[in-house]
């Protein structure tokens, strides 16, 4: 296993990505495919049943956002490159007092598990949740760029490399690009439930906010120091940089709530995250479960960049 590789003058590192089929079967989670240096995955499956012993979800998301003006998912400002990445993480200029993400109307057709009607759905989202960070990479004098979204059926070849149809989505700095594995969500894990999927998109999309600003790159060369993702220390920094786009990913579903996007989405999707975690996993590189529960929470409960900050917390709390 080659250890992450340093940064090119690019600003993007050499990716590596630790493939792990996704196993499904009865009362059992699949493994996960785990994120290092140039790549950023989301975790296998969580619980088809409640997380934990909290019976209970937050109810409503802050309603206050870094401007009181709310906007709709079809702003054509996300071609607007703004600034230059940071590249930084605790320290990166996108943490601004105040900054969050704003709220966002948001139209999204009807789900189906399929690929068509997957693909579909997250490019609906996706103006949204651009949307919605737009005014904090701009406050922050990041680039705003979208990301290109691909929903797959079949294995696929990228810049971070292969990704197998079983194996869960990821987002790839490399080609700034959210890859969405539709049939690994919809037959191995057998999710049906419209939020969930959304979840998993807002997830990836956090990913794709830390490559915009700048925080991933500094991840890859953090990574490199540390000797990746087979130390501890790499291990470390891999569970902070996905606890934090599960705090993101809470932020946006915040975003779309006030905006008046039903809680029959935006619940079932925190429920979904609330539930993925390490235990799922022979690798310590996520989060445990109630780590990611309290970080999602967190990101929809304050919505402020600056809650999300997962590079300052203590380690107790990223563990």
């Amino acid at each position: 296993m080659r250890v992450p590789q340093r940064k090119s003058g690019s600003g993007f590192v050499v990716a590596l990505v630790i493939v792990a089929v996704a196993l499904f079967g009865l009362g059992s989670i699949g493994a996960l495919a785990a994120s290092v240096s140039n790549s950023a995955s989301d975790y296998a499956g969580g619980s088809t049943e409640t997380s934990s012993g909290e019976s209970s979800l937050p109810e409503t998301s802050t309603s206050e956002t870094s401007s009181a003006e709310e906007s709709t998912g079809t702003s054509e400002s996300t071609t607007d490159e703004g600034g230059k990445p940071v590249v930084a993480l605790g320290d990166n200029p996108i943490n601004i007092p105040g900054n969050g993400a704003k709220n966002t109307s948001c139209r999204l057709p009807a789900f189906g598990t399929d690929v068509a009607s997957q693909d579909n759905f997250y490019q609906a989202a996706l103006p949204c949740l651009m949307a919605a960070w737009t005014p904090a990479l701009e406050a922050a004098n990041l680039p705003v760029e979208a990301p290109k979204v691909i929903t797959t059926s079949a294995d696929i070849e990228t810049p971070c490399g292969t990704r197998m149809w079983n194996q869960t989505a990821m987002y790839c700095p490399g080609s700034h690009t959210i890859y969405m594995t539709a049939r690994y969500y919809a037959e191995v894990e057998g999710r049906t439930d419209a939020g969930a999927y959304l979840g998993q998109f807002a997830h990836e999309f956090g990913h794709a906010v830390q490559g915009m600003s700048g925080i991933n790159s500094a991840y890859g060369d953090a990574s490199y120091e540390a000797g990746g993702s087979t130390t501890a220390g790499g291990l470390e920094l891999t569970r902070r940089s996905e606890l934090q786009a599960t705090c993101f990913e809470g932020m946006s579903l915040a975003a779309l709530q006030n905006g008046g996007v039903s809680n029959n989405y935006i619940f079932p999707a925190l429920e979904d995250s609330s539930g993925r975690g390490d235990e799922n996993s022979k690798v310590p590189d996520h989060g445990s479960k109630a780590t990611n529960r309290t970080w999602v929470r967190q990101g929809f409960t304050k919505n402020r960049v600056t809650e999300c900050n997962t590079w300052l917390a203590a380690p107790s709390d990223v563990d």
